[in-house]
């Protein structure tokens, strides 16, 4: 299998985000890593209408988790926590080119399974479509 290239469609890059918590006071610094989750609402009964999926960010703070539906949301939320006055708040993302390999290797083991089970059909097919046209003494 070949190495995969660094540089793929910018709809296939993979970041990487969170949150560095400075304290103004003693010069601490925290990174709280930020996550986007989507919400599926699953219908209960069977005519039930369907409801829209929702996004929403996750930051991990320590033990507790602070989940906002924007940016906006999680700023106030931060801001309320953590004032002005005693802590900067900064966003962060960088390109994680790992997770990129790591989800093009396992397309790629995904469709070699695809490939070998298709393949495995097509032989148990012709083998099964000889075996019928064979004429027996």
């Amino acid at each position: 299998m070949k190495a995969k290239e660094p540089d793929r469609p910018e709809s296939r890059h993979i970041y990487r985000y969170w949150v560095e918590l400075r304290d103004r006071h003693n010069g601490s610094v925290r990174n709280l890593p930020l996550t986007a989750l989507r919400l599926v609402h699953l219908s209960r009964k069977h005519g039930d209408p369907p409801q829209p999926d929702e996004q929403r960010l996750r930051l991990q703070d320590d033990t507790r988790a602070i989940e906002a539906r924007d940016l906006d949301e999680l700023a106030a939320q931060l801001r309320s926590r953590y004032p002005d006055a005693t802590h900067e708040r900064r966003l962060h993302w960088e390109r994680d080119l790992e997770s990129e390999q790591r989800y093009a290797d396992a397309l790629d083991a995904l469709m070699e399974l695809v490939v070998e089970a298709v393949v495995n059909d097509v032989l148990r097919d012709q083998a099964a479509g000889q075996a019928a046209h064979q004429v027996t003494p």
